[in-house]
């Protein structure tokens, strides 16, 4: 029985591996939209996934999709979609956004037979137009800081940077001296963010303009973001702390 257990687990954790090294398939812009219009929601012989934070879901999102989070995909997505043969779309924030990736092979590796990506993702169905859902927050003023203008500021006493990228992604590569408040968790958790200078920061840009909105939802105005997010800081060669350097701390 134990041999049978430990053969088991090597051969789920083996799929895992295959499906996070499974080259994806993409839809196109216009693919997904004749796609979409060919029929309401209701009567689609696929399910279009959304894996971007449910804050973003229910600002934006394309017209019929569902909401699925990639943090949350191992565990919700069977409850959501019970058919491992229907087909599932995922798509985020666009090509520098990972979600969709992540959580298209999470699909793969739970058993789902029919999986595509819509990498060009919502910005490019909102740039062509497409029909959209959800309830914008009002838009906040936010001046944007430059990776370059925060390490500066941060090297002497600095604003509080809150990074609000899920904790997984948080763990795994970080700036120093950064708090993680996750956008999903930002309005519940708005009174640990401390008083003053304030500076949002996200992977790639987007979700720091969407915190702003939260954060001034709770009564906080004059919150910053840092500029192309973790992804800028990086491209210009910043420092950051990464999971095995944390774990020496």
């Amino acid at each position: 029985m134990k041999n049978w257990i430990i053969a088991s687990a090597a051969l789920l954790a083996a799929g895992q591996a295959r499906a996070d090294e499974a080259p994806l398939t993409f839809v196109t812009t216009a693919d997904l939209h004749a796609r979409t219009a060919a029929a309401p929601p209701t009567r689609w012989a696929f399910t279009v996934v959304d894996a971007r934070t449910r804050v973003e879901f229910e600002e934006n999102h394309i017209a019929g999709a569902i909401s699925c989070p990639a943090t949350q995909t191992a565990a919700l997505l069977p409850r959501l979609v019970k058919d491992k043969s229907r087909q599932l779309i995922f798509y985020c924030n666009g090509p520098k956004c990972t979600k969709s990736q992540k959580a298209a092979r999470v699909a793969i590796s739970l058993g789902y037979r029919k999986v595509l990506e819509y990498n060009e993702g919502l910005p490019a169905w909102g740039k062509a137009s497409l029909p959209v859902a959800g309830n914008p927050m009002p838009p906040a003023e936010m001046a944007s800081v430059s990776p370059e203008d925060l390490r500066t500021r941060m090297a002497g006493k600095g604003p509080a940077v809150i990074d609000v990228r899920d904790a997984v992604e948080f763990a795994s590569v970080r700036v120093a001296g950064t708090v993680n408040i996750p956008l999903d968790e930002l309005e519940n958790r708005a009174r640990e963010v401390p008083a003053g200078e304030v500076v949002v920061m996200d992977h790639s840009g987007s979700q720091a303009l969407i915190a702003g909105r939260v954060l001034q939802k709770t009564g906080r105005r004059g919150v910053s973001r840092l500029e192309g997010g973790l992804l800028a800081w990086q491209q210009k060669g910043l420092p950051v702390e990464e999971k095995a350097l944390a774990e020496r701390r």
